[in-house]
């Protein structure tokens, strides 16, 4: 797995040593990304589902100021520094080791504001509509909230007013859907 754009252009980074952790591959992360364009640009950024921390990385590589990553698996948590430490950039990084939900009242509790948060929780395994409520108050009110999923997930905002898809896309057996606060 590599960074597709950005000052870390072509590095290599390493993936999670483990069949429970799905990684999103170059190519669809490039997609979502060129999409946001210039959105990552200074922009301080939540991968809440880190895995190896492929999409915040990316971001830091394309500007972004700052990435908090959190994941709660071992041996997404190694990776994650590991890959923070090859790339050096230690000081744009900050990693959790908490479960979503601890994190994200972690998060509220300091009063966080995030650009931009990426989800890409297990398939299956969480209420998107309802941690979608919850990311409400540490979203920036012109945050842009990613959230990668089967294709098969219909993404249901009727429970959460203040939100709606901007767009969604389909790449292979994956969806992403881009949701912005209205």
């Amino acid at each position: 797995m590599r960074i597709i754009s950005g000052i870390h252009r072509s590095r290599i980074i390493k993936m999670v040593p483990s069949e429970s952790t799905r990684e999103t591959s170059d190519k669809v992360r490039g997609a979502v990304l060129n999409s946001i364009g210039d959105k990552v640009k200074d922009a301080f950024i939540l991968d809440l589902f880190a895995g190896s921390g492929a999409y915040g990385l990316e971001s830091i590589s394309r500007g972004a100021r700052k990435c908090m990553f959190n994941d709660t698996k071992l041996d997404a948590t190694k990776t994650i520094l590991e890959n923070i430490k090859s790339l050096k950039v230690e000081e744009q990084s900050e990693l959790l080791k908490l479960d979503y939900l601890k994190a994200v009242e972690k998060l509220k509790n300091e009063q966080y504001k995030f650009d931009l948060i990426f989800l890409d929780p297990p398939y299956k395994k969480v209420n998107l509509e309802s941690l979608i409520n919850d990311l409400d108050s540490i979203l920036d009110d012109d945050g842009l909230i990613v959230i990668e999923t089967h294709k098969d997930v219909i993404l249901s905002l009727e429970r959460t007013p203040k939100y709606q898809v901007r767009s969604e896309k389909v790449y292979g057996i994956k969806k992403i859907y881009y949701v912005i606060k209205i």
